[in-house]
């Protein structure tokens, strides 16, 4: 039996967020609800369309569900500030930001607009913006980068996190050379590429490099142009190149 996945990767988000624009996309928001402090259920309706239920669950997971769970009696706070805002919208699209663990739920539109962010890496957190990306409420006050925290009232932007293009990964694998030689190929490559640890073990595979093969021990000293190929097809698993929103 293979093991429970513990929470959803950058390709697992790729494909849920391909899912979930197709199937969600023009629902409106009927309410939100808490399950657990990380657990959220947003009610989805639509005219002559089934009720669609969308489940959140902060630094892990986002899906469709038909699993009908308990839920709170008396909402939080933050169930609270997200039915004031979003309740009743129209979802207009859902998108993972480049190849990162980020959802974006974009519901209204013009300056009407929201956006609800959904980390689905490390402690995870669920945040909602207005149209100009301004923090609105938010689960947790979370490190945003190495100097900067977010909190209500910030700019929660998500500009640093561009789609890769099959350029860039070329450009940045063209720059391995001055990796340390005693480091793993495998965490190389993951830091120096960020698509995910399933494509580039894929890509390993495919040049024959085993993942812990050390950078100075490649054959030839340099990755085989099958890995290299791999990496930079494997872009096209997250869809066509587009700014955040």
């Amino acid at each position: 039996m293979s093991p429970t996945k513990a929470r959803f990767t950058s390709l697992d988000v790729a494909a849920a967020t391909t899912e979930l624009h197709a199937l969600a996309s023009g629902h409106r928001i009927a309410n939100v609800y808490d399950l657990s402090p990380k657990t959220y259920l947003l009610k989805l309706y639509k005219p002559d369309a089934p009720l669609l239920l969308l489940l959140l669950e902060s630094g892990v997971r986002t899906h469709l569900t038909a699993y009908h769970r308990d839920k709170s009696n008396v909402p939080s706070a933050f169930t609270m500030k997200l039915r004031k805002h979003i309740r009743s919208k129209r979802i207009e699209k859902i998108e993972q930001v480049g190849t990162d663990r980020l959802v974006v739920i974009t519901v209204g539109s013009g300056e009407l607009a929201h956006h609800l962010v959904i980390a689905l890496y490390d402690r995870g957190n669920v945040i909602l913006t207005d149209a100009n990306h301004r923090v609105l409420t938010l689960l947790r006050a979370s490190k945003h980068d190495a100097n900067a925290r977010v909190n209500v009232g910030d700019e929660y932007a998500l500009g640093a996190s561009q789609r890769l293009s099959a350029d860039d990964v070329a450009a940045r694998l063209s720059c391995l050379a001055d990796a340390s030689p005693s480091a793993y190929v495998q965490a190389t490559l993951s830091r120096a590429v960020p698509l995910g640890r399933e494509l580039v073990l894929d890509a390993l595979v495919a040049g024959g490099v085993a993942p812990d093969t050390r950078m100075a021990d490649l054959p030839g000293g340099a990755l085989p142009d099958a890995t290299r190929e791999a990496l930079q097809q494997a872009v096209g698993y997250f869809g066509p190149e587009s700014p955040p929103p």
